[in-house]
């Protein structure tokens, strides 16, 4: 009977210890189990983000900086040294593809970016939201009285900007 006792013990033991074991076990998991709702929320920059965590709570978006551009146009010119009334005098791509526009950062000395003119006297900047001053670079003979020029640009702004330049050609 003595043994009978012992074993009704140990299996009481082992019985009592494998309920207190699943009990922490099924509340520790169903603290790590949540389903959260299929939705998704838009970020600025066009991607998406879900919810998720133990408050499903949407996803940071990723940190993007908003940008805008800045274009315009140049007009390079005179290009001949003496012109008629009535007879065009056509400005060649190299006017304007030897050239450069600089874009700096607002305190004018530090470049942003910097770009040859495309050969119809465009150019663009993409750049994100902030300050800057344009100009061109002081070479030789000629200039602009236009520039330097301070340019303010918002989130998905565009600012044109068109100038001259004088080649002092007379």
């Amino acid at each position: 009977m003595n043994k009978n006792y012992l074993l009704i013990i140990i299996l009481a033991i082992v019985a009592v210890a494998g309920v207190v074991s699943a009990f922490f076990y099924l509340n520790h998991k169903s603290s790590e189990l949540i389903a959260c709702t299929m939705e998704a929320k838009m970020c600025p920059d066009g991607s998406y983000v879900g919810r998720g965590g133990p408050k499903c709570e949407f996803a940071k978006c990723p940190n993007v900086v908003m940008s805008g551009t800045i274009k315009g146009k140049v007009d390079v010119g005179p290009i001949c040294p003496v012109e008629h009334e009535g007879v065009s005098c056509p400005v060649p791509p190299e006017a304007y593809t030897s050239r450069e526009v600089i874009l700096y950062a607002v305190d004018g000395t530090t470049i942003v970016k910097r770009m040859h003119f495309l050969p119809d006297g465009t150019y663009v900047f993409l750049v994100p939201t902030g300050t800057y001053v344009i100009n061109i670079p002081q070479q030789g003979i000629g200039g602009s009285s236009e520039l330097p020029k301070t340019i303010t640009v918002e989130s998905g702004q565009t600012v044109e900007f068109d100038f001259s330049i004088d080649t002092g050609i007379r």
